[in-house]
């Protein structure tokens, strides 16, 4: 006896031989091809058209209009975000003129946080601020094996920015002096 005539006899009885070749799709593209034209058929007696029915769920890409330029719509005073409108949105300004909207654009956003106050947005910029400027100048101090001030901590964003710029300013005196 065939090794798979002993494997269905082992079996528990509950699959077909047949199980083993597959699902029969023989009919499949003939269900699919009547389903189609019963819909088709159903769709010109509810709407009255000769063709086949386009659902409004799927628009036709020929008929989807002009569309509109990211950032708003052109031409007028409309609103095109944060507060500025589409008649000084950067037509003829210069590459700085962009930059600074731009740049004001930004921290308009950065400003506007759902859900949070203007309050509360400013103290964690603030803190982020004053985390990266602590971070610069625990890695200067600890690449001249020098001992970070201790009242760093404690001092404001303003302050540690002075006193970045100064130690700045000191690295780069250095290096000129390494170099000569």
């Amino acid at each position: 006896p065939s090794l798979l005539r002993l494997e269905l006899a082992m079996g528990c009885g509950c699959v077909k031989a047949d199980a083993a070749q597959g699902p029969d799709t023989r009919n499949d593209l003939k269900i699919a091809q009547k389903l189609q034209r019963d819909e088709e058929r159903r769709a010109r007696q509810a709407g009255g058209d000769s063709g086949p029915a386009r659902s409004p769920s799927h628009p036709d890409w020929t008929t989807a209009g002009t569309g509109n330029r990211l950032g708003g719509v052109g031409g007028g005073s409309q609103p095109t975000g944060a507060g500025i409108t589409s008649e000084s949105s950067g037509q003829g300004l210069s590459a700085e003129e962009r930059r600074q909207r731009a740049l004001e654009a930004a921290e308009h956003r950065q400003n506007n946080v759902a859900g949070l106050s203007q309050e509360k947005v400013q103290e964690l910029r603030n803190k982020e601020q004053k985390d990266a400027l602590l971070g610069k100048l625990a890695e200067h101090y600890a690449r001249q094996k020098i001992d970070m001030p201790m009242g760093l901590g404690a001092a404001s964003v303003e302050q540690l920015k002075q006193h970045w710029e100064t130690v700045r300013k000191d690295r780069g005196r250095d290096e000129a002096l390494v170099q000569q």
